[in-house]
């Protein structure tokens, strides 16, 4: 049986989705994310002088920085399939190992030097009807720990969203308003670019 089928993806049109959803999220962050919050404290605005003030309000309107908290999500997400691809590559090279011992039984004392080298001597055997136990050399099935895979990944999307509106929203207002010590009043402070970072 051929090689092929050890792709870590059901279909061409899954590898895409990833690609894409990896890249476009990743320059999202990096390309609109950190410019548009690098300066987020310093253009948080508060109509107050009293000292600390400010940075006890900003501590409030944002618990987290935003850009970090969006990379820590980025990397979450993509654990899952680093994982799942470790998982591939450990099974494929069980897989070839076993194919080697087959092969190495039906063939003589002739090593094998590469993947390659085993798909070659596989097809020549049957090709030779020499019995080589080829209901042995099913192709590996990845469907149910990619299948785990999605799950997981769902998972972290779902909590990161609900972590995401419980620290933040989902829209930037125009002004927030806190009271808090060392403030002596209700303060208003206002952000910058609200629109821009609601969309």
């Amino acid at each position: 049986q051929a090689l092929t089928p050890f792709l870590p993806f059901p279909s061409l049109v899954g590898k895409i989705w990833l690609m894409l959803t990896i890249l476009l999220r990743m320059a999202v962050v990096v390309l609109a994310g950190y410019p548009l919050y690098q300066d987020e404290q310093e253009r948080f605005v508060c109509n107050t002088l009293q000292p600390g003030c400010s940075n006890v309000c900003y501590d409030l309107f944002s618990p987290v920085s935003h850009f970090r908290f969006w990379l820590i999500h980025t990397v979450s997400i993509l654990l899952p399939y680093a994982a799942f691809s470790i998982y591939v590559l450990h099974q494929v090279a069980m897989h070839i190992v076993r194919m080697h011992c087959l092969v190495h039984g039906c063939k003589g004392n002739r090593g094998l030097s590469s993947p390659k080298d085993v798909k070659e001597l596989c097809r020549s055997a049957v090709v030779k009807r020499i019995d080589c136990a080829a209901d042995n050399l099913s192709v590996l099935n990845f469907s149910g720990a990619y299948t785990v895979h999605l799950f997981i990944r769902t998972l972290l999307e779902v909590a990161f969203a609900a972590v995401q509106y419980f620290l933040f929203g989902f829209f930037v207002p125009d002004r927030f308003s806190c009271y808090h010590s060392p403030c002596t009043s209700t303060v208003d402070c206002y952000i910058s670019r609200p629109t821009e970072k609601s969309i």
